[in-house]
Formats: C-alpha cells, structure tokens, sequence
C-alpha cells in the first residue's frame, strides 16, 4: 500500500510539473516523445472544458514536464477557430481578438503578432497535432488548473465580454466631406465594411454590439447620401448601411477614445473616380469603385543607414537596395494612385525606418494590404529570380483580403512580366512586417543584386518600370476579386 501511495503521489507531481515553468530549453529527442507517450498511456491525463469532459481521440503526452494535447478536440468546443497550414506546418487558434499562431517543431510562438518562446514546440505525433496547453489556454485568456485526484486538465473559457451599445447614429456635413458618426456606451472593438451596387450602398457591421435605439433611419438630403439604415443584423452585429446616390466607398476609422466609429464620404470624390474612365495610361484596370476605400500601405525596404543589399562589379557598388526599393515603390504609387487605388507609402525619400516600426506605422494608418519592396542578395551568386513572401493571418476574413492570394497575383505576375526565375510565393510567418502589421501583408523580392545578370537587369528603367506595373496589376486584381461578390 506503502508503495502504491508514493507511486501516486509520483504520477500527481509529474502532472502538476507540466503546468508549472520549465525552463531548461533543451532539444526534444525521440526519446523523450516515446517516454512520454508511453507514461501517460499507463497513468492517462483527462482533459476537462467548463466542467464538461472531452473524449479526445488522441491521449495527451507530458514531454520534458509540459503537457501537449489535441488542439481541435479542446479548443473548438470553446468556440475557437483552428487552422493548419500544410505548407508552413503552422497551426493558428483563434478565440475572439486573440491568437496564437504555433510552428510545428519550433519552439518560437506569436501571440497576436507578438514573438514569444515556448519551452516545448507543438508537435506531430502519430499523425496527430497536438499543442502545449498551459501556454496556449493563458495566451487565449483562459483559466486552466489542474485536479490531482482525477488527473484531469481543467480549462475554462474567458468570459464573455459585455455588449457595446450603439446608441446613436448621426450625419454631419463637413466642409468637404459628410460624416457618419455611430456612438457607443464603451469602446468599439471591430467593424468590417462593405459596399455592393444595383443599387449603391456601403456600409459597415459593427461586431460585439447591441443597437440601443428605437429608430432605424435617417433621412439625408444631399447628392452622395439619400438614407442611412441601421439594425441588430444578428446577436455580435449591428449593422449601418448608407444609401447611396453615387458610387463613393466611405473611409471608415475610429475616434481617438475608440467609441465611435466614423464613415467619411469626400464630396469630390464621385466626380473625380468617373474621371479616371476604365484604363490607365499604364494600361492598368481601374479599380472597382467599392474597393476605393480598401488602404494600400506601400513599404520601400531599407533606406538612409540601412543601406540593405549592395551589387558590386569588381568589387564596386553600383546599386544599393534602398535605392532600387524606393524607385520602385514611387512608380508603384503613383500607377495605384491613377487607377484610384487608395494609398500610403511609408517613405518618399531615403529616410530611415526602423524594422519594427514600419508595422507600427502601417497599423496605426489602419491599412488594409501591406506591400513591402524588395530586392534579394546570396552568398551564392549563381541564385538569381523573383519570390513573394507571405503570412496568413486568421483575421484576413475581417478584411476580405488574403495574403497567399496577393503573393500568388504578384508572384505570378512578376514572372510573366520580367522573364525572370520563378521561386514561387512562400509563408514565412517568421518575418516581422509580415506578422507584426495586422492587415494582409506580403514582402516582394524583386531580384538578386548578388547574381550578374539579375544586377544587370535592374539598373535598367524597364526593369524597374515593370516591377512596379506587375505589382499593380496584382494588387488591383486582388482588390477587385474581393468585391466581386458583394
């Protein structure tokens, strides 16, 4: 009895040790992944949510003192979104704001967009993913402890937060713009906007919110708005819809205290999109009217101190990246801007901006796709050709945007213009303007400045011409697309 006792207490300790720090850092052998399968198939851990038991069909594995469980078993019957991505082995759980974005066998995490370390990887094992459940619970905010008699997991999802009122909806007329202004009791968390035709509307649906009003419209009398329409679409959403008397997408924001959501409609802005007709000089489609609003933040590479990359003939530079990246990014502003692409370009002159800041200034521009300039370098100088990096994020739905898609439209695009080597569009969660900026994002890497050829190539006026043309022609693409089933 004596025996069993201390037996049991040693089973208890081990369970409570993997919901406890482990700091150690070591490498993961196969050893330890078959050790800890097999303990816990004689001593099995439960697994609890709400007070409800889960019949995981995978049994959870204590490795190197942390406990890994099946991802979808526990979170989705907590409401959690989770996604696999195959190409990046990376698994992503998403509940409500929060999300936890996982690389199989990599012990670095990001917990919304921010980069963190984890004692112990997710894993594959027997064909099954299974994550660290301490750091993934509390990463989400939820409650998680442990019942040593039953050797049961117990987590508790966070707890719904209180709906924010909408209790009022006004227009204002500005000197060169009209303004919607729908007030909440409290802060606003999120919105998505929308725009559809036949007849013209746009509008936004406010998430997380309950209408406090008895009022459903408000008559305008002006010649951009005619009606503007309001109502509990469902039990998370209140939704405002604007009628319109012309094609003009609405700029949405935010007010400074984040209770206030604003739809701004420029009074010259109808008249000046009929003026742009339906091609560029470029030779570039204009842009469908409803996706006008839609943000592009445009990213030269490098620039002032940081000179990136260099090409040298005989050991002389020719061309530094920041120069090739901001000449191509002027010409791919001034392409979106004729096509009536919304736009802002992080810089317009060889300034420096800080890695970390050039997420910081595209997310507080609230930008809906970031496009970062690019051009590549290698130790070896046989590598040459185009690729495009991208982050799927699980909030690109809110934005109607996809990352891999404006990766493929650029990637596939840069080839059929310039000729050059196809390296395919690639995830690479890793990169930080690709999961720090909150909006779809994507890094373009023009050309090798390290191959002879490719050098060649882009000190040339039509390489660079084309880069920026290819480039627009995917990001129009993908804004049209988006709005095609409005």
């Amino acid at each position: 009895m004596r025996k069993l006792r201390l037996l049991m207490l040693l089973v208890t300790a081990m369970v409570l040790m993997s919901l406890t720090v482990y700091a150690d850092g070591s490498d993961i052998s196969q050893t330890d992944i078959d050790e800890g399968i097999a303990f816990c198939k004689e001593y099995p851990v439960a697994l609890q949510v709400d007070g409800e038991n889960i019949d995981a069909d995978v049994t959870p594995v204590i490795i190197k003192e942390r406990t890994l469980i099946p991802a979808r078993a526990v979170f989705e019957s907590m409401g959690a979104t989770v996604d696999w991505n195959e190409d990046a082995r990376l698994v992503e759980v998403t509940m409500g704001s929060s999300e936890v974005q996982l690389t199989i066998d990599s012990n670095t995490a990001f917990v919304n967009g921010a980069q963190t370390t984890m004692e112990v990887p997710a894993m594959i094992i027997d064909e099954r993913t299974l994550i660290p459940v301490r750091f993934v619970a509390e990463s989400l905010d939820c409650g998680i402890d442990w019942n040593g008699d039953t050797r049961t997991v117990m987590i508790t999802a966070p707890e719904t937060q209180e709906k924010t009122a909408i209790d009022s909806v006004i227009i204002q007329d500005k000197s060169d713009h009209y303004r919607i202004v729908i007030q909440g009791s409290g802060a606003i968390e999120n919105y998505n906007s929308f725009a559809y035709e036949d007849p013209e509307r746009f509008g936004v649906d406010i998430k997380g919110a309950a209408l406090a009003m008895e009022d459903n419209s408000i008559a305008a009398d002006n010649d951009i708005l005619s009606e503007v329409r309001f109502s509990q679409f469902d039990e998370e959403t209140v939704r405002v819809v604007v009628d319109l008397e012309k094609k003009i997408a609405g700029k949405v924001s935010y007010s400074s205290e984040d209770n206030c959501v604003y739809i701004d409609f420029e009074k010259d802005q109808a008249e000046n999109y009929e003026e742009l007709g339906d091609v560029t000089a470029d030779g570039l489609d204009v842009v469908d009217w409803r996706a006008t609003e839609k943000l592009v933040i445009i990213d030269p590479g490098h620039g002032g101190v940081d000179s990136g990359s260099q090409g040298k003939i005989d050991g002389v530079v020719v061309l530094n990246e920041r120069d090739i990246n901001l000449d191509v990014a002027t010409r791919l502003n001034r392409m979106l801007k004729a096509a009536g692409v919304s736009t802002y370009i992080l810089r317009e002159t060889d300034t420096t901006i800080t890695l970390y800041e050039r997420p910081t200034l595209a997310n507080a521009a609230n930008g809906d796709l970031y496009v970062s300039i690019h051009n590549n370098s290698s130790v070896n100088s046989s590598a040459n050709g185009v690729e495009v990096y991208y982050n799927s994020k699980a909030t690109e739905c809110d934005y109607g945007l996809y990352s891999k898609d404006l990766a493929e439209a650029v990637q596939a695009n840069m080839v059929e213009a310039l000729g050059l080597f196809d390296r395919g569009a690639k995830s690479e969660p890793a990169y930080a303007v690709l999961n720090k900026t909150q909006m779809p994002a994507i890094i373009i890497e023009g050309a090798f400045l390290s191959n002879a050829a490719n050098l060649s190539l882009m000190q040339t006026d039509e390489f660079r011409e084309q880069y920026a043309l290819a480039t627009a022609k995917a990001i129009i693409q993908t804004l049209n697309e988006s709005v095609e089933n409005q």
